[in-house]
């Protein structure tokens, strides 16, 4: 399994969330194969945002 640094995955999401970037253009951009990493990416952020900040989830 291939682990990104926390700078790439908040880039990424800040791209997609600020509408620079399509979730396939940051894929391209930042050299990321799986559609399904960035989701969880963003469903992480969501979740975040949701609940204060807390991460109870370790995906």
């Amino acid at each position: 399994m291939i682990r990104y640094q926390k700078e790439i995955q908040e880039g990424v999401v800040q791209a997609i969330i600020k509408g620079e970037l399509l979730l396939e253009e940051a894929m391209e951009k930042y050299g990321i194969m799986s559609k399904k990493t960035v989701v969880r990416w963003l469903k992480r952020h969501q979740y975040e945002i949701l609940n204060g900040g807390r991460q109870e989830s370790t995906t």
